[in-house]
């Protein structure tokens, strides 16, 4: 039987046993198969499609050479070229991470101005009235209700909500001047 084909020909392989197969015809048979399982490992449709058109000039290559099982030597030309992708793939993110491990300089700035800024918290903290400060620190550093700490100090609940809201008045106001002078000292 006779072929029509761009390509070589080939005799005697698993695909057609009595009939001459063509590269096209091994071409039109196997490369949406590769190029779903390329994508499927890779999840990216350029790679996968660059991976099939890589197989198949491999084939062309090695066209004259015997091959029994051309769909076995296409898969597993097709998957060592995807693993070698991976490889490379694995190699640019690397890098990618090394130039950016170290903190930016931005980064840095805002990791001291949230210092600062926490210096500024406390110390308003420590200036407030002694119930008040007792009151603030039960509630935000402990984490306990407004019940809970109207019981363990022997006051009223809206006692507790008052020294809450004091306190954080008096924080609100002095990180204000705060951060204004934090950012004309940054900017």
């Amino acid at each position: 039987m006779e072929t029509k084909s761009t390509g070589p020909s080939r005799s005697g392989t698993a695909l057609q046993q009595e009939d001459a197969v063509t590269f096209d015809q091994v071409y039109a048979q196997y490369w949406k198969p590769l190029l779903r399982t390329a994508f499927r490992i890779l999840k990216d449709e350029q790679a996968a499609e660059d991976i099939v058109q890589d197989t198949f000039i491999k084939l062309w290559e090695h066209w004259n050479m015997p091959h029994t099982n051309i769909k076995g030597w296409l898969f597993t030309t097709s998957y060592h070229l995807v693993l070698k992708k991976l490889k490379q793939l694995q190699s640019i993110e690397r890098i990618e991470l090394a130039k950016y491990s170290e903190p930016l300089a931005g980064e840095a700035d805002e990791s001291i101005q949230t210092r600062q800024l926490q210096l500024v918290v406390e110390a308003c903290v420590d200036n407030l009235p002694e119930q008040c400060r007792r009151v603030y620190t039960m509630s935000r550093h402990e984490k306990f209700s407004i019940r809970h700490i109207a019981f363990e100090l022997g006051i009223s609940p809206k006692t507790v909500e008052y020294h809450i809201t004091t306190a954080l008045r008096h924080i609100r106001q002095r990180i204000g001047g705060a951060l204004l002078l934090m950012l004309s000292l940054f900017v």
